[in-house]
């Protein structure tokens, strides 16, 4: 007997869910009937199954790790957020508070500055423009029970990171790892305050790397961490670090059934986080390099037979276009592609020496680029394939 049941991505902080669907996970149910054994006054033995696979900690446990050392390390980093709103009683006129939600965040320097995820800080947008509305207050609580009102330093939603500033004595910065030298396999923990249970540790390991994560701003990343050590709601913006307690994500998103835990996680790479939290702090964002062009917004819109007929009658090509790629619509006046001499129906077939199949490719690759970096572009353009260089410019704000 199976069920067919929604998979989301959700958000880990108190607040909500992405609502992405990203398919159908079947649930298989097992029920085995045993008949007793027609013995005359059987003997009595209790028996304990054995698991088909151990718990991470069971399995840590049995390889002889002892993860005390880097836990003492990495708790005193950790500290919890929860934020508020003020708003107008619309009884009495009065001004009220009232809390948001809650989430984590790690301390990454002695001066209090704290990473945390975009959308633990973020309530919404403004009626008009649709500028992202952040919480009016925000309290960061550490692990030894101090709090302080901390300050909104910058916030990125395409990268869905934030920095704080929670101004204390004597603070303990966690120490920064490699992400990009994990391995499928590796033992990490994750730390933060699940469901308002303040300083949890779990520990799995590293299930793949080089995961797609889909953010807010319609972002799309191709590096994020996938991990099965436990974490929900509520640990969006903790630590994921390695077995030395050496941060090396930051806990952002669970694949769930129902809104739990179902040990699917997602982590966006330390090594990510430092570029963008590096331009938060000396500019107050994050810069982004774009490409300048408008791309066909639909998935696998040139392996329909009529779009490639249409683009090679509009382009005058005298082939068919390829099957894969992402096809451009449009040319911002100026921007990296024009100046590249780059036009609307050519097709972008690789960057970098990455293969572009479609539009999720070129979100993935183009995304973690900044402004002014120089880009290897292999494009099919009237029936010819050419390779282009171009120079990113800045994205706007």
């Amino acid at each position: 007997m199976s069920s067919g049941k929604s998979l989301t991505i959700v958000a880990l902080s108190g607040l909500g869910v992405f609502g992405l669907v990203f398919g159908a996970l079947q649930l298989d149910r097992f029920v085995r009937d045993r008949a007793p054994a027609k013995e005359v006054n059987p003997p009595l033995v209790l028996r304990q199954e054995a698991p088909d696979v151990l718990p991470a900690q069971a399995a840590a446990a049995a390889s002889g790790l002892d993860f005390r050392p880097a836990a003492r390390r990495v708790l005193p980093s950790v500290v919890s957020i929860d934020t508020w709103r003020q708003g107008e009683d619309m009884f009495t006129g009065q001004t009220m508070e009232r809390q948001l939600g809650s989430g984590s965040g790690v301390i990454i320097s002695r001066a209090g500055y704290v990473v945390t995820n975009n959308h633990v800080l973020q309530v919404g947008r403004s009626r008009f423009g649709g500028r992202p509305v952040y919480a009016d207050r925000i309290v960061v609580t550490l692990s030894d029970g101090r709090s302080i009102q901390a300050k909104l330093i910058g916030a990125d939603p395409k990268s869905d990171l934030a920095v704080i500033q929670a101004e204390l004595p004597n603070l303990s910065p966690i120490e920064l790892g490699d992400s990009g030298a994990l391995e499928v396999g590796e033992w990490v923990m994750a730390v933060g305050n699940p469901l308002g249970y303040s300083n949890t540790l779990s520990v799995g390991v590293v299930s793949n790397v080089n995961r797609p994560l889909p953010v807010q701003e319609g972002g799309l990343f191709g590096d994020a961490i996938q991990t099965d050590a436990a974490i929900n709601q509520g640990n969006s913006g903790g630590a994921l670090t390695n077995a030395k307690g050496q941060l090396v994500g930051i806990n952002t998103a669970i694949a769930s059934i129902g809104g739990g835990s179902i040990g699917i996680g997602f982590a966006i790479p330390v090594n990510r986080m430092k570029t963008v939290v590096d331009d938060i702090v000396k500019l107050g964002y994050a810069r982004y390099g774009e490409l300048g062009v408008g791309l066909a917004p639909r998935q696998g819109v040139l392996a329909i037979a009529e779009n490639r007929a249409l683009v090679r009658q509009r382009s005058g090509s005298p082939t068919d276009p390829p099957r894969v790629g992402a096809l451009i619509l449009s040319i911002n006046e100026g921007g990296a592609a024009d100046r590249a001499g780059i036009r609307p129906l050519d097709i972008i077939l690789g960057i970098n020496g990455k293969p572009v199949r479609d539009l999720n490719d070129f979100r993935t690759i183009i995304s973690p680029l900044k402004p002014d970096e120089r880009v290897s572009l292999r494009i099919w353009s009237r029936g010819q394939e050419r390779q282009i260089q171009a120079t990113l410019t800045e994205a706007p704000r």
